[in-house]
């Protein structure tokens, strides 16, 4: 059993991203669509580049971030969270 599971962690190992190779750009276009496998990772690297930006740029890129996760701010999901969407 030992040996079945080592195996298979090594597997994963070979298979992971190597998010530290790819450009601050293009980890922000990744997120939301990160394997489960690599969330880790992924969370690891984000959080140290955005450790690297002086105060002001970590500031900019965390409103971005959050404009982008909320989506529309116009209210058109609001008739379906009520029950009277189609």
């Amino acid at each position: 059993m030992k040996k079945l599971s080592l195996i298979l962690l090594s597997a994963v190992a070979v298979f992971a991203v190597d998010y530290s190779a790819m450009s601050t750009e293009e980890l922000r276009a990744a997120r939301g669509s990160v394997a489960e496998a690599d969330r880790s990772s992924f969370q690891n690297e984000m959080q140290s580049r955005m450790q690297a930006l002086s105060p002001q740029d970590r500031e900019a890129a965390s409103s971005s971030m959050r404009q982008s996760r909320s989506g529309a701010q116009d209210g058109s999901g609001s008739q379906m969270r009520q029950g009277r969407g189609r």
